[in-house]
């Protein structure tokens, strides 16, 4: 099954890369380009003694596109690939076939987590299907084989040996299983039983459960409450209601509120988390020339918000942007890519760290995050509904420590208005592009999707986050009001401005601020 999606246009690819693949942008060699080819197909991406090689995107002629990363022409390492029928899958490639941990996403609404080996599902994984059943044990050869647990919508749990996807145990009695918390199945009921102390579950008559901690026979304490209509609260609960530190998801808006709450109200705003310390010192490289050097995260997968569906493609083609000669034509040294599971708390920190602060003087840092938000934060791929948020109040501090004379965020997220509270031929082309820095008197510029507790919003029919799809049209060109063939922050901001607005009938505003000089530029046109 999975190895006749991948089979498409492969071999027809490899071969028309041989006989008429032609080179119709920038280096096709040793850098940045766009090879296109006679049966349709298309790719822009780095190149290798001639060879695909690095990070890059190709487009199938059948509608199929890949995103990842390539060794010698070979999909090698992570990547994403689309299907034209909409099945999606994200993980890690070896010589064009699924192998190792990854996720595919069918269109049916089936979703498989788990291990590939040569395109299969093999050993440990699990499946979620659209009808609400879940499997989660061992596989071989694309079906369920092995000691696995299937748990049916309805509650019921087949718990034991399977063989050729048949359930070949004896039968079991069925086991409720309310929350599908699997780890939790086997706690107290404590409407049952009495819970002085300990760990249990609660199920309250409207048809919410909690699952915490008790106290004298009462939920108390941190747990987490499921409601009957989706929303979630994890935190500190009491009294039948959160109570103290918590976070709360709304299943319908996906807005997600992290609070001091009294009797199930939000009273303000969480502020207990306070900002982590730069590390060891980072040594500048001193150079006389401009250098742009930049931090890239996207994050559309995760366990504890809702997820998001074109944030990690925004951040691709934001990278690629970066990438070509119209962003600078970054070398790899200069540029981090965070793409979902490599974007964890630490990774971002550190990368921020390691990357932004080697800039001297002269040079320019650019910051571009695409995923969820919340009030004065950033929400990496592993936070926990509670802990592990990236504060924008942290990206601060490498922003003021570092020696840049240019300093650009752009922020694709929810409620990224905050960080407003921080005050504080291509050889030509890229002279004049790094010349324009020179004679631009730098700054600080914080470009966000949204103002103040805005939601950032995604579109189906774009494929892309609405800012983000406006961002980069902007910086290839159509923001260049005065065609002088720079783009400026200003420039970048008007367009953008105008094109949010305007789609999402003023619902979004993205705002720009900072301590900047407006002929600061963040493009060239060639």
């Amino acid at each position: 099954m999975i190895k006749q999606m991948l089979a498409v246009g492969v071999l027809s690819l490899l071969i028309t890369h041989q006989i008429f693949a032609q080179c119709v942008k920038g280096d096709c060699q040793n850098g940045y380009g766009k090879f296109q080819y006679k049966s349709g197909a298309a790719y822009e991406g780095n190149f290798k003694k001639g060879q695909i090689h690095g990070q890059g995107v190709l487009y199938f002629s059948n509608g199929d596109k890949y995103i990842g990363q390539w060794e010698n022409r070979y999909r090698e390492g992570k990547g994403k690939l689309t299907f034209h029928n909409g099945d999606i899958y994200q993980g890690n490639f070896v010589r064009n076939e699924f192998n190792g941990h990854g996720v595919i996403s069918f269109a049916n609404g089936d979703e498989y987590d788990g291990n590939f080996v040569d395109g299969q599902f093999q050993d440990e994984g699990i499946m979620v299907y659209a009808n609400g059943d879940k499997y989660i044990g061992e596989w071989k050869n694309n079906k369920r084989h092995g000691v696995g647990k299937l748990v049916l919508a309805n509650g019921e749990v087949q718990e034991g040996d399977w063989e050729k996807d048949n359930y070949a145990t004896e039968e079991m009695p069925p086991m409720v299983d309310n929350s599908l918390e699997l780890t939790d199945r086997n706690l107290r009921i404590c409407n049952e039983v009495y819970c002085e102390s300990g760990k249990g579950v609660y199920n309250y008559p409207d048809g919410a459960q909690y699952i915490g901690s008790f106290e004298g026979g009462k939920p108390s304490g941190h747990g987490t409450c499921y409601y009957a209509n989706g929303d979630k609260y994890i935190g500190y609960w009491q009294n039948h209601g959160p109570n103290g530190e918590g976070v709360f998801t709304y299943k319908n808006s996906g807005r997600t509120i992290a609070a001091i709450w009294l009797d199930g109200e939000a009273i303000r705003p969480l502020e207990t988390l306070t900002a982590g310390t730069l590390g060891e010192e980072i040594p500048v490289e001193e150079t006389e020339e401009v250098k742009i050097w930049s931090v890239v995260v996207g994050v559309s997968t995760y366990q504890h918000m809702p997820a998001l569906r074109f944030t990690d493609d925004d951040a691709y083609r934001f990278y690629a942007f970066l990438k070509s000669p119209e962003g600078g034509a970054l070398h790899n040294d200069q540029i981090r890519l965070l793409i979902d599971e490599d974007a964890t708390r630490n990774n971002i920190l550190s990368a921020l760290q390691e990357t932004l602060l080697k800039a001297d003087e002269n040079d320019v840092i650019v910051f571009y995050y695409s995923g969820h938000g919340l009030e004065g934060s950033f929400i990496p791929v592993d936070y926990d509904g509670f802990n592990n948020r990236v504060l924008h109040d942290e990206i601060k501090q490498v922003f003021e420590k570092s020696k840049a004379k240019h300093k650009i965020i752009f922020a694709d997220a929810c409620y990224s208005g905050s960080l407003l509270a921080m005050k504080s031929v291509v050889n030509n082309t890229l002279e004049k592009y790094y010349g324009s820095f020179r004679d631009s008197k730098g700054g600080l510029a914080f470009f966000t999707s949204s103002q103040g507790e805005e939601i950032s919003l995604e579109d189906g029919g774009l494929r892309q986050g609405i800012f983000t799809h406006f961002l980069i049209r902007g910086l290839n060109g159509e923001a260049d009001v005065n065609q002088d063939k720079i783009v400026t922050i200003q420039e970048i901001a008007d367009f953008v401005s105008k094109g949010v607005r305007k789609y999402t009938a003023k619902v979004q505003t993205p705002v720009l601020t900072g301590n900047y000089d407006a002929n600061m530029p963040v493009a060239v046109i060639r």
